[in-house]
């Protein structure tokens, strides 16, 4: 395929993907939140209305003071209220950017330094990428603070100048990204998952260019990618300040010990070719650093759905894909398992990052049920039957009973099941059968064995293993909680 076709065909799936989303002009749906760290007012006074003018309406700027002698509140007062910009002031025991990160609620968010000056439309740009392949997680510009590949020195008069350079370099390369190994700069793009499953900076490394090059290498490590935009170049402020560019340079050394025992690199050389190590080393995962007070904010879920009957009417898809939406809980994978011999309809009510597994045949559908758990590590994985309505709580609860109570598998109970009294069945008896539909577990466990209910051979039945603790919450419409 010739580079102008790729071209074309990324930017019509892109296109098609937000129309279809209803997410134009903005490619998020709930915004974005924007992490500044303020070490220099000087900059900051330009950084922060340059992001308010060129970031879109739906940005939300999380500022925090990286020094105890930043003087905070004469920059707040610079802003009126309304302004969409928090104040996060220095707290000696935490890490600020991972304080901040804590306070991420947006699918999306960006780290930057306050030395970054942006132009229009860098941030929509930055974010194709992870619309183009779901595993990009991590997206960089261009800038003189990036390292190898990435690294791109400019010098510019006024900000006009800045801004037209960029406008041409949107023009000429818009939509075109690599992946890469590692990334170091001062301004990231990433989603709000991968700061659940990896935690925050790791302040051991001292140096801010070894801490995102480890917490990229950590994002790697649980199958993330990392791009780098070819379109996108920010501008970053460079000091003339000796005493701060000889202070950074002690913490780059003492950061630099610390990185090579973290990574098993070889010492004495200090450059960006020993950021990476061997890929055989990424194989032995790194522990998630904590987001400091605020602890993270919700298990990630995978949904597995499955349809059990043929969906003979658009009314029932539109009845599903309204509760689905509607689920009050957020942090979900959704993963579909579709029988083309059950439902051949044409269209498929799923979003553009849904995995659908798509096969023909029962014996091929049952296989596909009983393996997609393992295509993703999530803290709860639960099971979906598109023929029930689950109420918008549903997920939640479950979540809640899980993550509070001891068991490792739940089952939620329908008034019908609790009348026919199901839940008698529990104590470890190996003929324990329970409906599929209802069950949620604990991530990394082996729930049981999938089976076919008798005299029907679709509608499914887990044997859960004797070893675990099973419990039960009761029909959703009652306040009844999970008891072992």
């Amino acid at each position: 395929m010739s580079h102008e076709s790729l071209n074309m065909e990324r930017l019509a799936g892109r296109y098609g993907f937000l129309e279809r989303a209803g997410l134009l002009p903005l490619p998020s749906e709930d915004g974005i939140s924007i992490v500044v760290e303020l070490s220099r007012m000087e900059c900051a006074r330009v950084c922060l209305p340059l992001l308010l003018r060129h970031s879109g309406v739906a940005v939300r700027i999380i500022a925090v003071s990286m020094t105890p002698d930043f003087p905070m509140e004469v920059l707040a007062r610079q802003f009126s209220p309304e302004e969409p910009v928090l104040f996060l002031p220095y707290e000696k025991v935490e890490y600020m950017p991972n304080l901040a990160l804590a306070h991420i609620e947006t699918t999306f968010a960006v780290l930057l330094e306050d030395s970054i000056m942006v132009s229009p439309g860098w941030l929509s740009e930055l974010m194709w990428a992870s619309f183009d392949d779901a595993s990009v997680r991590v997206i960089a510009p261009r800038s003189s603070t990036e390292r190898g590949e990435g690294k791109k020195r400019l010098h510019f008069g006024t900000h006009h100048e800045l801004a037209e350079h960029v406008s041409y370099s949107l023009g000429r390369y818009q939509g075109e990204w690599r992946e890469v190994e590692v990334l170091t700069g001062s301004c990231l793009l990433f989603t709000k998952e991968l700061i659940q499953r990896i935690g925050g900076f790791d302040t051991s490394l001292q140096a801010r260019h070894l801490m995102i090059a480890d917490w990229c290498l950590r994002a790697r490590q649980i199958g993330a990618k990392l791009a780098l935009s070819e379109a996108v170049y920010v501008h970053a402020i460079q000091s003339l300040d000796r005493y701060l560019r000889t202070k950074d340079e002690s913490k780059q050394t003492n950061g630099w010990q610390t990185y090579y025992k973290k990574w098993a690199l070889e010492s004495g050389i200090e450059n960006e070719g020993l950021l990476v190590p061997p890929t055989e080393f990424l194989k032995f995962p790194q522990p998630v650093i904590p987001l400091g007070r605020i602890p993270l904010a919700s298990p990630l879920v995978t949904a597995i759905v499955y349809c059990d009957e043929a969906w003979d009417c658009d009314e029932l898809k539109e009845q599903w894909i309204a509760a689905r939406e509607q689920q009050s809980y957020k942090y979900i994978r959704w993963i579909w398992i579709r029988d083309t011999l059950l439902d051949a309809a044409p269209e498929f009510p799923v979003s553009e990052h849904d995995v659908v597994i798509t096969v023909h045949g029962e014996d091929g559908w049952l296989r596909a049920l009983k393996n997609a758990s393992a295509l993703y590590e999530s803290d709860i994985i639960l099971y979906l039957s598109t023929s029930i309505q689950y109420e918008k709580h549903y997920i939640e609860r479950v979540v809640k009973a899980i993550t509070q109570g001891s068991a490792d598998l739940i089952v939620s109970l329908s008034t019908e099941m609790e009348e026919a009294g199901v839940h008698l069945l529990a104590g470890g008896d190996s003929a324990l059968t329970l409906p599929l539909e209802r069950i949620a577990y604990k991530g990394g466990i082996v729930p049981g064995m999938i089976s076919n209910r008798k005299f029907t051979s679709r509608q499914l039945l887990l044997h859960p293993n004797a070893s675990l603790v099973i419990g039960y919450i009761g029909d959703l419409s009652d306040s009844k909680e999970a008891h072992p």
